[in-house]
């Protein structure tokens, strides 16, 4: 890295005014040729917009490698639920398109539908809990965190937490 084989380049634009908050980000990391594949491309563009009823926002992110890419989309939605609860919704999808060396990578896709409720205390704590289901395709085993290990392709995992938190 001392003599300039290696580079990171990125920037990020965001936008906000009222209801609307938008940004979009671009990263490219270039290595030396003896790096299989060269350049790694991270680009990622989201937006929410708060209804008042609802605040929505999607999200989409894609690496890019050689031949391989990974394509991540998040839909959200955060829903009032009296003064002092919110009802969180989520989808993401992953998809997978391409090669990596000679294996095709295009059918392990997988999605994640999550849903959750936080019940604020006071401005600092709250109690929360959330409920996830992800469904594999292919070879994928991608595993809602702290769930099972060991995930055969294609499998599903599920998870669930409830907990406590205080903000110092």
């Amino acid at each position: 890295a001392a003599n300039g084989q290696h580079k990171v380049i990125g920037l990020r634009l965001g936008y906000a005014s009222g209801p609307l908050n938008a940004s979009a980000a671009y990263t490219r990391t270039k290595n030396d040729l003896t790096v299989a594949g060269g350049d790694f491309k991270d680009t990622a563009v989201g937006a929410s917009y708060n209804f008042e009823l609802a605040r929505v926002s999607i999200a989409v992110r894609r690496f890019e490698q050689a031949s391989a890419k990974q394509t991540n989309t998040l839909l959200g939605a955060w829903i009032p639920a009296g003064p002092q609860g919110e009802v969180k919704f989520s989808y993401q999808q992953v998809n997978l398109s391409g090669t990596v060396g000679a294996t095709n990578i295009d059918e392990n896709d997988s999605k994640q539908i999550g849903i959750g409720y936080v019940h604020n205390l006071s401005k600092r704590t709250a109690l929360y809990g959330t409920l996830a289901r992800i469904d594999n395709a292919g070879a994928a085993t991608y595993a809602v965190p702290g769930g099972p290990t060991g995930l055969a392709g294609g499998g599903q995992s599920t998870g669930a937490e409830v907990g406590f938190r205080h903000n110092f």
